[in-house]
């Protein structure tokens, strides 16, 4: 079924390119005697039917009469343009099939797009953008349901007001206000999305992550990397110690034997099923308290907040020392496994 299916890419790609000229094509030229049909989804309606007649036959006759060419390359092979390939390697043969197919690809999500955008607020990509703007017309209707982009940052909604307006307006603030900047890297602008967050009073996200995913889901990964590093880092410095487990299967095993000695004496498995609990619990937790649907803050395992101090700042100073902990000890952790395995000792 191999061939088949990529005889079936390969056309429906070709066909999607010849599509997407033919929705730009008309923003620019119409053939003699059809400069009032209109462009895209429009068209359907102006063509007459003698026109919809010589398009029917047309592809009905490309269908029926034009086979693959014998000995060719494959049932996509038409034999229009193989002249082109005549004196090439292997190696540029394939890298010009792949590059049909990439271009092909993408034309089958551009054409998708385009009917879509056509179809949904009645013009063609060309005439809707000569009319709103570079960015279009205010798309919030479709994402505002979505349970992930209700009250958080997952999603870039827009604000009230029209483009021009809005435009305008971050113009003119960034103008006259002298923008905020990040602490920690003073040539970089305060990432806004951080402010209320333990540590993000030094604004360091020098990627703006934050801008792209919900802060929770950022801080609930860090918090876990960072606590598993802080006791990996531990665990890893008290075996070099010779700290062990009772038991004689724990004993003269090094840091970097124990990964492969401890498989291969079973251990691995009821400790990565009793991780696997673990984790399905955090991820419970984060999603519901992502959602609102439990009052919970990101990596909070309702485990050990009774030892928090009770003033505020005292506490947020606690909140603090554990996130820049953990951030010392994944940078421990990669350089001791680094170094560990590199120099075998």
């Amino acid at each position: 079924k191999m061939e088949r299916y990529t005889a079936v890419e390969i056309k429906h790609g070709r066909v999607a390119m010849i599509a997407t000229l033919g929705y730009v094509v008309p923003e620019l030229f119409h053939f003699p005697g059809c400069e009032n049909f209109k462009n895209g989804l429009g068209a359907l309606n102006t063509i007459p039917v003698e026109g919809w007649v010589q398009l029917v036959a047309f592809i009905g006759a490309h269908e029926i009469l034009v086979k693959p060419r014998a000995n060719g390359m494959g049932a996509y092979d038409f034999g229009f343009g193989s002249e082109l390939l005549e004196g090439a390697d292997e190696a540029e043969i394939q890298r010009r099939q792949t590059s049909e197919r990439n271009n092909g690809r993408l034309a089958m999500v551009a054409i998708l797009g385009m009917l879509w955008q056509d179809g949904t607020f009645g013009m063609s990509p060309f005439a809707l953008m000569r009319e709103t703007g570079l960015w279009g017309p205010n798309i919030d209707f479709i994402i505002k349901d979505i349970p992930m982009c209700a009250g958080g940052s997952m999603c870039a909604l827009k604000p009230a007001g029209t483009h021009v307006a809005r435009s305008a307006t971050a113009l003119h603030a960034e103008a006259t206000e002298e923008p905020r900047m990040s602490v920690a890297l003073p040539y970089l602008k305060y990432p806004e999305q951080l402010d209320g967050w333990v540590g993000g009073e030094k604004g360091f996200d020098p990627m703006n992550i934050t801008m792209a995913l919900p802060v929770y889901w950022c801080r609930e990964a860090e918090l876990k990397h960072g606590r598993v590093c802080m006791l990996a880092t531990v665990g890893w410095i008290a075996t070099d110690s010779g700290f062990r487990f009772a038991g004689d299967i724990f004993q003269n095993v090094s840091t970097i034997e124990a990964h492969n000695k401890m498989l291969e004496a079973g251990v691995m498995a009821p400790l990565l099923a009793g991780v696997a609990v673990v984790e399905l619990y955090g991820g419970w937790l984060t999603l519901n308290g992502f959602e609102e649907r439990i009052k919970r803050e990101a990596g909070d395992f309702f485990i050990g907040k009774q030892v928090l101090p009770k003033d505020p700042e005292q506490e947020r100073l606690m909140r603090l020392k554990e996130i820049e902990n953990g951030r010392l000890a994944m940078l421990a952790f990669s350089g001791i496994c680094t170094q560990a395995v590199l120099t075998n000792s």
